[in-house]
């Protein structure tokens, strides 16, 4: 064998040895899985005695709590963040979300209907097309309608000790994450 052949056939050799290093490796190795992607999401639980509520929700949101009323009327205030939308930008909109309020009604003695058409606080008439649904939460009648404002809004709201409790996800698009951090929610809501 001559050495031109003996230089051809090592350096074929050579580039045989690299494409399989390169390419067999690859095609051949094990696929490892991320056990976390596809596991159910990490969440806590919410519970307050005061008002008789408890619900779960993704770790990845932070939750706010703070009374918001007056010394005439109560109106407590819970907020969930998405914690990568903290701290909300110096001088613009706030994020996202999602808000339940629970709002004193053992004075007025409102209907959810009357609470809906007749308190600004329902957003009711910035409601599209004016319509509402039946619904239930933790089987308790309620209300579901949607509203547009800064952000669009679904929202429902009910009667539970003495109170209406109005819970509402803002969001800019149907896909939005405080969608389904929402439905989540009310899924998960325990009314007591």
């Amino acid at each position: 064998m001559s050495t031109r052949n003996l230089a051809f056939l090592i350096l074929a050799l050579a580039v045989a040895v690299g494409l399989y290093s390169y390419y067999g490796r690859s095609l051949t190795a094990p696929k490892t899985e991320n056990p976390t992607a596809t596991s159910t999401p990490q969440v806590n639980t919410y519970r307050n005695e005061t008002y008789g509520i408890a619900f779960t929700y993704p770790t990845t949101y932070a939750l706010e709590e703070a009374e918001r009323g007056n010394g005439e009327r109560a109106h407590y205030a819970i907020v969930l963040t998405k914690k990568t939308d903290l701290p909300p930008p110096a001088n613009g909109e706030g994020p996202t979300g999602i808000s339940i309020d629970i709002y004193q009604n053992n004075l007025d003695t409102q209907t959810l209907i009357g609470w809906l058409t007749g308190n600004s606080a329902s957003n009711f008439k910035l409601s599209p097309d004016g319509t509402y649904t039946t619904a239930s939460v933790d089987g308790r009648e309620a209300i579901a309608y949607r509203w547009s404002g800064l952000y669009e809004a679904d929202n429902i709201a009910f009667l539970h000790r003495n109170n209406i409790i109005s819970i509402a996800a803002t969001y800019i698009t149907p896909d939005d994450d405080s969608l389904r951090v929402y439905r989540g929610l009310l899924d998960s809501m325990e009314l007591y």
